[in-house]
């Protein structure tokens, strides 16, 4: 089908995989830690597990829960669910007790696949919970519950697979929010199969090309990025199960990969290793960036360190997923996210939803150019659904700029922003210039709430090796570089952020809550800076 200009050639996960294996047959699509999954293998066991599906009761619509790390049940899961109408719902496999309790209860799972490393956590689960759900366990040899072999049996003969439609729903995700509980993103299944197409346009990828990540499938980017794009691109791609930074270059090396996908903080830890003579040993050829909430120098720093150019992305979950926009090579804006190539259209906007001019900062908002693209609703929220469309505009709550041009500048979430006597301050952009201090490895900023109401800046550093400097000496750096009223009131050294097992991403959240008992306080320290307001 041709749709905007653009070649669809599967409407279903069904028809894609059935494709697939017929082009490729026993050609290793995916290597997930350490187990092969060709083309073939993964039409013929996602059948069998759809007919099974059907056969112990679950029908169109309902939602298939996994509970685990990468591995390759969960990729069969995915396209099992999807080919006989369910809704595979990935659940983090760091859920706590009461977590998992609230997410499973608001999916409304059928069905859970669990592995021996969570099945504690489900035999802690209410009973009353747990009899509601078929669970299968993949490797959990005490035989508490049925094994995941009994789903890839093959099924009685004349059973018959459901229509699915594009746009029919197909995953759940939830989403860790900065506020609130968590809430499940419904996708239609068109939407991964347009996330392939924009994956193989932004990394020009070809044929037989290798990707590598160590990114969970239970998020969006390693879904989009390291499951659908090599997919829908004839590539084979490898899954580890975990991150592990000391490994990280051996295994890019290992598995010969031409495309990679480190995010956010991962960045930077990657940059903070011992260089050495092996940096530029390896087959990439390029690696998406997803870069604004680290020190503004390490992009670079990876670029030449490493020999690998980026392909800066902006996306979110609720949008379609990633690479909504895209920063690419042959036609790269330093600083920029890139345009949307006519995937969306984008509107900057005020706090009363008014457009703003060119270049001016405001919430980003953002509408489809293709059906079934972005969520199709967020699951058991009619209320939150209808707040964040609102006018026909899918409410991202980021923050960012458009420039003449159309590429789009990130800025942080909504959420980050603080609000200190009066002022609204960007907390990633105190975090740009601390970063700068040649004492600093990384720094958050968070707002703590004030004596007088609103916020007070708090920033917690990691130190890089070598003399710890005093904080009041950090101060004294920030004047003349940054605004006296952005100079944060509170320091604390720490040793490590909370982060989350996703993407690795610092939880704001944690810190926010943390006391100040072992903070430095400025005011009490210096008093007042000159030129702070003394509202």
């Amino acid at each position: 089908m041709q749709l905007n200009g653009r070649n669809i050639p599967w409407l279903n996960l069904s028809q894609l995989v059935i494709d697939k294996s017929a082009q490729h047959g026993d050609k290793i699509f995916a290597v997930i830690d350490g187990r092969e999954l060709s083309y073939r293998e993964l039409e013929s066991a996602s059948l069998k597990v759809a007919l099974n599906l059907l056969a112990i009761g679950v029908v169109k619509g309902d939602r298939v829960a996994t509970l685990i790390f990468n591995c390759v049940e969960q990729v069969i899961m995915c396209f099992g669910a999807a080919r006989m109408g369910g809704v595979w719902t990935p659940l983090n496999a760091g859920l706590g007790d009461a977590d998992l309790d609230h997410t499973l209860r608001d999916s409304g799972a059928r069905v859970l696949i669990a592995d021996a490393e969570s099945r504690p956590k489900v035999d802690r689960l209410d009973e009353a919970l747990r009899i509601q759900i078929s669970v299968f366990c993949i490797d959990d040899a005490t035989g508490s519950y049925p094994a995941f072999s009994e789903l890839l049996r093959d099924p009685e003969s004349g059973s018959e697979l459901p229509e699915v439609g594009p746009g029919d729903p197909a995953l759940i995700l939830y989403t860790g929010g900065t506020t609130g509980l968590p809430k499940g993103v419904v996708t239609p299944g068109l939407s991964l199969i347009l996330a392939g197409i924009r994956y193989a346009e932004a990394f020009t990828v070809k044929p037989g090309e290798r990707h590598f990540t160590t990114g969970p499938l239970f998020h969006a980017l390693a879904i989009h990025v390291a499951l659908m794009g090599p997919l829908m691109s004839d590539m084979t791609t490898v899954i580890d199960r975990r991150f592990s930074l000391s490994r990280y270059w051996q295994r890019v090396r290992e598995t010969r990969a031409n495309v990679i996908d480190p995010v956010g903080s991962v960045v930077t830890m990657l940059c903070n290793q011992l260089s050495d003579d092996s940096d530029r040993e390896h087959n990439v050829r390029v690696s998406i960036g997803i870069v604004n909430q680290i020190p503004l120098e390490i992009p670079d720093i990876f670029k030449k360190r490493f020999g690998i150019p980026m392909i800066d992305v902006y996306g979110l979950t609720e949008g379609g997923g990633a690479l909504l926009t895209t920063n690419r090579l042959d036609s790269y804006v330093p600083g920029s996210n890139g345009k949307p190539h006519g995937w969306i259209e984008i509107r900057i906007v005020d706090d009363n939803d008014f457009p703003l001019p060119t270049n001016e900062v405001g919430q980003i908002l953002i509408r489809p150019l293709f059906p079934h693209l972005g969520m199709i609703c967020y699951h058991n929220s009619q209320a939150k659904t209808l707040e964040s469309m609102r006018d026909l505009w899918l409410h991202t709550g980021d923050i960012g700029r458009v420039d003449e041009n159309g590429n789009l500048y990130f800025q942080g979430r909504k959420a980050h922003w603080l609000r200190r006597r009066g002022e609204n301050i960007s907390a990633y952009e105190i975090e740009a210039i601390l970063g700068g201090h040649p004492s600093i490895a990384e720094v958050v900023v968070v707002g703590v709430l004030a004596d007088v109401g609103e916020d007070d800046i708090k920033a917690f550093i990691i130190l890089k090796p070598g003399p710890r400097p005093e904080e009041a000496s950090i101060v004294q750096w920030c004047s003349g570089r940054i605004a006296p009223f952005k100079v944060p009131r509170y320091f604390e050294f720490v040793d490590d952020f909370p982060r989350s097992i996703t993407k690795r991403e610092i939880e704001r959240s944690v810190l926010k809550k943390k006391s100040n008992a072992n903070a430095w306080d400025r005011e009490r320290e210096m008093g007042r800076l000159s030129g702070q307001s003394s509202r």
